[in-house]
């Protein structure tokens, strides 16, 4: 092989090295902005992580509060709570707002458990056990317990309820006053209560929650 065959091989390999060499730069080029596309998504996910976290964090120290204040409360007034929580599991199953039957219990009987009126209204709900014996079979030897007698209640506000055609206010005041008997302060009361004042749509309640046996 003569000089100028010599210098075109290698000639011809510089080219192809050289070639070689800038498609490897390109390459490494592209993948190195990828990589930087691809830092640039997981800081920004990793940010939206951290965002995450410290809210999370912020609402657990929020519930881990309410839970502990919960317990303080049960723990201080064990009877007062195991009303509360009575009223909100059956309230609804009558259709009635939870905040309507509390005050309703305020204004009857200031959550005194034997509560007795003058004209033999008993309990939580002040139930009126002459009226009532027959038509809600009244065992009155349960008439003081908490969850039968706010039974009871509610029964009877929803019969005046359904007989007002869905006027609260005049289920509440015949509630309260029957046929006979007159009250006109009655709901004034009802609506003054603290309980009263976070009802929902005037304490309206839903058309649910029909009658049921004790």
């Amino acid at each position: 092989m003569n000089l100028k065959k010599i210098y075109i091989v290698l000639f011809l390999v510089l080219i192809v090295t050289t070639a070689l060499l800038m498609t490897a730069v390109v390459s490494l080029v592209g993948q190195k902005g990828e990589h930087r596309e691809t830092i640039a998504r997981l800081s920004q996910k990793t940010a939206t992580l951290e965002e995450k976290v410290a809210h999370y964090e912020k609402e657990k120290e929020k519930f881990e509060f309410y839970r502990f204040k919960q317990n303080v409360f049960n723990l201080k007034y064990p009877d007062y709570s195991k009303i509360a929580r009575i009223v909100f599991n059956e309230s609804k199953k009558y259709g009635f707002d939870p905040y309507l039957i509390m005050a309703v219990i305020q204004v009857e009987s200031d959550f005194d458990q034997y509560a007795v009126s003058p004209i033999g209204a008993y309990g939580l709900m002040q139930v009126n056990y002459s009226v009532w014996k027959d038509p809600l079979a009244i065992d009155f030897n349960r008439i003081y317990e908490k969850e039968y007698n706010i039974i009871l209640g509610l029964k009877i506000l929803r019969h005046y309820y359904e007989e007002s055609s869905g006027n609260i206010f005049m289920a509440l005041y015949r509630y309260n006053n029957g046929y006979k008997y007159q009250n006109e302060e009655y709901n004034a009361k009802i609506i003054s209560t603290k309980f009263y004042s976070h009802t929902k749509e005037d304490a309206q309640p839903e058309n649910k929650g029909k009658e049921r046996s004790i």
